[in-house]
């Protein structure tokens, strides 16, 4: 049996969504209404579930981001304050972080 002692190099360069901790951070719990990826915003539907914010939407009833990746159905945990950078949300076709910026900041999120 032979060992392979070649060195090997390994990097990993993490994505941080929080941007600082100058604003607290708190969250809550909501059922997915669909697959949420981390750092989408999102917003209530109908049915108190959170939904991906889509163009169509606007900034109407936006609620916070998601945390992490959920599936629909799944008990899915939600930034509802806190400092985020811009850059690192994911966001549906065609919605773009700016459009976002003052309504986020009217429920105590804020993009850098």
């Amino acid at each position: 049996m032979s060992m392979n002692l070649t060195p090997e190099k390994f990097s990993y360069e993490p994505e941080y969504l929080l941007a600082g901790t100058d604003i607290r951070v708190t969250t809550a719990i909501k059922k997915a209404a669909a697959t949420l990826k981390a750092g989408a915003p999102v917003k209530l539907d109908g049915s108190g579930k959170a939904a991906p914010v889509a163009k169509a939407d606007g900034t109407t009833g936006l609620y916070g981001i998601a945390t992490e990746d959920f599936k629909s159905g799944e008990d899915a945990v939600i930034y509802l304050t806190g400092e985020f950078f811009a850059d690192h949300l994911a966001l549906e076709t065609g919605v773009t972080a700016a459009s976002l910026e003052v309504a986020f900041r009217n429920i105590g999120i804020f993009l850098k």
